[in-house]
């Protein structure tokens, strides 16, 4: 069960975050960039020098520092789509009653 919260969670929160900031002008390189940052994470994790981790026999460090490094990263782009939606709509707010 604990596997399918870890799974659908991050997946639930990034199409949240794509809707909230889906109206932002600066959303496509802002989504190039946080994929090209994704990338970056997971080519350090999966191919990175293995002498700065200890030997990982099953792989199952590697799975936890994936889980870890996906999970946070769509965690901080979810909190700064809250934080950017409540901006634009206070903009759009101010655009309209002027």
């Amino acid at each position: 069960m604990e596997i399918l919260l870890v799974i659908f969670i991050p997946i639930i929160l990034w199409i949240a975050s794509i809707y909230m900031l889906y109206e932002w002008r600066k959303f496509k390189p802002f989504f190039i960039a946080n994929a090209i940052l994704l990338i970056v994470y997971l080519t350090i994790i999966i191919y990175g020098n293995s002498t700065f981790w200890k030997p990982d026999v099953y792989g199952l460090g590697m799975l936890f520092r994936l889980s870890v490094c996906l999970i946070s990263h769509v965690l901080i782009v979810f909190v700064f789509a809250i934080i950017k939606r409540q901006k634009l709509k206070k903009t759009i707010a101010n655009n309209t009653y002027k």
